[in-house]
């Protein structure tokens, strides 16, 4: 077989892998930024996408759109081959955010009940790498992007629907075609299967919908809900919140949805479920604590690249903050973040902006009356010096963009560690 590989990010490594044995592999990208495997031989440039009709197979990375490639060829993607070889039961978690986070809880809650299991997807490892040693007796949680979706054949046995907001905006045609793309994680299902749901969103209560599976739906006595500082399930109160050692309400809701998710799975086993959670640790780049230096806490939410869940940062710490917000656009609008900002304004010292979307939130906090902001040009370290200048002791430092971060830094990692690393060179006081 000719197999073409468009792509050669993380994913489009494991392809090279994963398929080298199967025939001649060949890398189509914009821009190799790692070398590819000895006789690998790659396209790159502008024409990447250029004369992909000889090939056999094509292996589509999550960053490139399927209708970028030619009609008539057969293509797949890492994610759908795992699905296709899978013998193991696959837990796949899809929303605008809390994500990462859901799954993670939903592994821990699973280990800790003695299940063996893997996380990989969106998050973790590449899952066509642990393929090979999958039984039927094992679990995988995988973290699906709409990237991942929007041509994913198959559903997992049990899909877990977020909220749902807009993002991406800037890859998709419109929202329409965002949100059909989340829709695959449901789709295919069958009647044995299973959907949790955040039943006050109506994308993801749509999306839930089109399932022939059972449904379990988030904030509803009928499924799972947080009421009386617990989680509850199905009327049983399995967990309380004040065991929960991760910050803001964001992520108790989290929480229940991996409560959601595993709970059948372990059997409704309690003390398992109160074991993996309370080993739980931020993690990193989302609402993850950095130092503490002159009495300000510094916290790297480099993640959050929507309104939505820079606005769930900033409830997550209701002390003073200064606030960093911007980088490269998504598409999206910066009303409702401008708004929250403004109802904020009594414990916000002040809010710097950066990148080529700050401009545009200083529009739309200036449309709120909200003018306790600033542009800072320049490098990461300069931003976390003028945000050192300006904190008081007790205060929060807030690095929740709101944006990508493409531009100025490689991704959201790599703005996150620029930033950690300015902060490890403040002096102490």
């Amino acid at each position: 077989m000719k197999i073409g590989v468009i792509g050669y990010g993380v994913e489009g490594r494991a392809a090279v892998e994963y398929w080298g044995a199967r025939g001649e592999v060949v890398v189509h990208t914009r821009e190799l930024k790692s070398e590819a495997p000895p006789g690998v031989s790659v396209v790159t440039g502008p024409g990447y996408l250029d004369d992909l009709d000889d090939y056999d197979l094509l292996i589509r990375s999550p960053g490139v759109r399927p209708d970028l490639l030619p009609d008539g060829v057969a293509t797949t993607t890492v994610i759908a081959e795992f699905f296709a070889r899978c013998p193991a039961t696959i837990v796949g978690v899809t929303g605008t955010q809390g994500k990462g986070t859901t799954c993670t809880v939903a592994t821990a809650i699973l280990k800790a009940a003695g299940r063996r299991v893997q996380l990989g997807g969106n998050i973790g490892v590449v899952p066509l790498q642990f393929l090979a040693d999958m039984t039927a007796e094992d679990i995988v949680v995988l973290e699906l992007s709409n990237f991942q979706l929007i041509d994913l054949p198959s559903s997992p046995q049990v899909a877990v629907v977020l909220p749902i907001t807009p993002d991406h905006l800037n890859w998709h045609s419109d929202l329409d075609e965002y949100h059909q793309a989340k829709s695959a994680i449901a789709a295919w299902q069958k009647p044995d299967d299973t959907v949790v749901f955040d039943s006050a969103n109506e994308v993801a209560s749509r999306i839930a919908e089109s399932s022939p599976g059972r449904k379990i739906p988030l904030r509803s006595p009928e499924g799972v809900e947080v009421r009386d500082s617990a989680i509850y399930v199905r009327g049983e109160r399995v967990l309380e919140v004040s065991k929960i050692p991760l910050r803001g309400k964001h992520n108790v809701d989290n929480v229940a949805a991996a409560v959601a998710a595993t709970f059948d799975l372990i059997s409704g086993d309690l003390a398992a479920l109160q074991r993996g959670v309370s080993g739980l640790h931020p993690l990193p780049y989302r609402l993850e604590p950095i130092a503490d230096v002159a009495g300000v806490t510094y916290v790297n939410d480099s993640l959050s690249t929507t309104p939505e869940t820079t606005m769930a940062a900033m409830a997550a710490y209701p002390e003073t903050k200064v606030l960093i917000l911007g980088g490269s656009s998504k598409g999206v609008s910066y009303e409702a973040l401008a708004a929250a900002v403004a109802r904020d304004a009594g414990s916000i010292r002040t809010t710097l902006l950066i990148g080529q979307d700050g401009p545009k939130i200083a529009e739309a906090l200036d449309a709120t009356g909200f003018s306790n902001h600033q542009f800072v040009p320049g490098s990461m370290a300069e931003v976390v010096n003028v945000a050192a200048r300006v904190a008081q002791s007790g205060d929060v430092v807030l690095l929740s963009p709101a944006c990508a971060s493409f531009g100025a830094f490689r991704d959201y990692a790599d703005r996150g560690d620029q930033f950690v690393a300015a902060v490890r060179e403040l002096p102490e006081a």
